[in-house]
């Protein structure tokens, strides 16, 4: 009885590690999906804000995420994506993250 109730115990611990070794994988995922979608969609606003979103919408897609914000302004992109995690974390729910691209703009030189 005592060891089916300290392999019971184990295998919540192990579960426990899964779901939160999966969240944190999938946190990962949604921030480089993030990342990699604004600074395609960049490249793309010269074309305007539908091709700008729908390339940032293909490279999302094509990381495993899913686009759900694309706002232009300016010369910037920010893509805001989710990834759903695999595993016991997902019954928690997705994770997301936002990334913003754009030019790079000049700064004075620091006086030395």
């Amino acid at each position: 009885m005592l060891a089916l109730a300290v392999g019971l115990a184990l295998l919540t611990t192990a579960l426990g590690f899964q779901a939160v070794g999966g969240a944190a994988v999938a946190r990962h995922r949604a921030g480089l999906a993030a990342d990699l979608a604004a600074l395609a969609g960049a490249l793309h606003v010269a074309e305007g804000a539908v091709a700008a979103c729908a390339r940032a919408r293909s490279v999302a897609a094509g990381n495993g995420a899913h686009l759900v914000d694309c706002v232009v302004t300016g010369d910037e992109l920010t893509a805001t994506v989710t990834v759903v995690p695999t595993g016991p974390a997902a019954l928690v729910g997705s994770a997301s993250a936002r990334a913003r691209a754009g030019p790079v703009s000049r700064r004075s030189p620091s006086p030395r």
